[in-house]
């Protein structure tokens, strides 16, 4: 079916590329929006969740020109493929949980996407690989203009645009960054460089976002703020407290490489052979001992295997995509061995 077309294609914001790549795996920059004349998701019946839903399917319609959304409604999604959309980060928990009419619409390989009815009645993202929140925040503005001359969107004078979380509220921007961070985890740096961050003006989650813990040295950091500022402002303030992260990360690196060079090549070498010769890993496992080899690749020492590689398979060995490959559905208990062959296959084939 068209939801699993879509969350089998490789994501567009894993492919490795783009500038600051080797730490900054993605971009997404987001915006939230509700509709005036309807009422916000948090409060509305299934029957008024319906007519927002269609009211915003409708008006995608019409965006884009030849490059059109395709809006897939949850009702008659199969649970795996909204899984698969999940995993893709174009849907998120909260709108697999909620009730009704609600969904996601996505062009260019899930690159732009819209979730309709989950916290708000519009979330709209573009995510991009390596650091590219321009790039990224020129894609979501142009759609959110062709969007805001079909839909009426909830706007004070004085707030900007009106959220259901407070925090959302303004600009309702969210400018999030994907980072490969284990030179500082390595030097115990990471305390004080996130502590930086966040005085200014950035939030750090888990590689999964919101309410997730941190595995394999991937860290989402993102702009606490959505108002008081204009959306080049926050873009600016990102974008130089990014850079700062980037350089601290370098330098955890080079101290590494100058330091620690035969035991980190040992630490590479031994997560790989884990990875290779396993009989069973879980998620966590994989993660973490892919973020060694990753390292290692990223640095230079091991070239057995590329960083594109590592990205399918953080993909490919996700619960629904590891069923999705497989053509059988499993308990997630039991993925474990069934992920450590699908590692191995792909290992050897690169």
């Amino acid at each position: 079916m068209i939801a699993r077309r879509e969350a089998n294609e490789f994501p567009h914001w894993l492919e490795a590329a783009g500038p600051e790549n080797d730490i900054v795996v993605s971009t997404r920059v987001r915006l939230a929006r509700c509709l005036s004349d309807h009422v916000f998701p948090a409060r509305s019946s299934l029957l008024q969740r319906r007519e927002a839903f269609d009211e915003v399917a409708s008006a995608l319609e019409g965006v884009g020109g030849d490059r059109r959304f395709r809006v897939l409604n949850f009702i008659a999604c199969d649970p795996l493929d909204q899984e698969l959309l999940l995993e893709n980060r174009v849907a998120s928990p909260d709108l697999l949980a909620a009730e009704g009419d609600r969904g996601v619409a996505v062009r260019e390989g899930s690159r732009l996407s819209v979730m309709i009815n989950e916290e708000d009645h519009v979330r709209l993202q573009c995510m991009d690989a390596g650091l590219q929140a321009r790039k990224s925040w020129e894609a979501v503005s142009g759609v959110d203009d062709e969007l805001g001359t079909r839909l009426r969107f909830a706007f004070d004078g004085r707030k900007g645009f009106l959220t259901c979380c407070p925090t959302n509220s303004g600009t309702g921007l969210r400018i999030s960054f994907l980072m490969h961070l284990p030179g500082l985890i390595l030097t115990k740096a990471i305390d004080p460089v996130l502590q930086g961050a966040s005085q200014m003006g950035l939030s750090t989650r888990g590689f999964f976002g919101e309410n997730s813990s941190v595995v394999g040295s991937f860290f989402q950091l993102s702009n606490h703020a959505t108002m008081g500022a204009s959306e080049e402002q926050f873009l600016s303030a990102t974008a130089e407290t990014i850079a700062r992260v980037i350089e601290c990360e370098r330098g955890a690196r080079a101290r590494l490489l100058g330091e620690a060079r035969a035991e980190l090549t040992d630490k590479v070498c031994r997560a790989y052979g884990l990875l290779m010769y396993a009989r069973s890993l879980t998620m966590e496992e994989f993660l973490n001992l892919a973020s060694a080899v990753r390292l290692g690749a990223e640095c230079g020492i091991f070239e057995k295997v590329s960083v594109a590689t590592l990205n399918r398979l953080m993909v490919r060995c996700m619960p629904a995509h590891l069923q999705a490959y497989l053509r059988r559905r499993l308990d997630k208990g039991a993925c474990g061995p069934y992920r450590a062959e699908v590692v191995q296959e792909m290992l050897s084939a690169s």
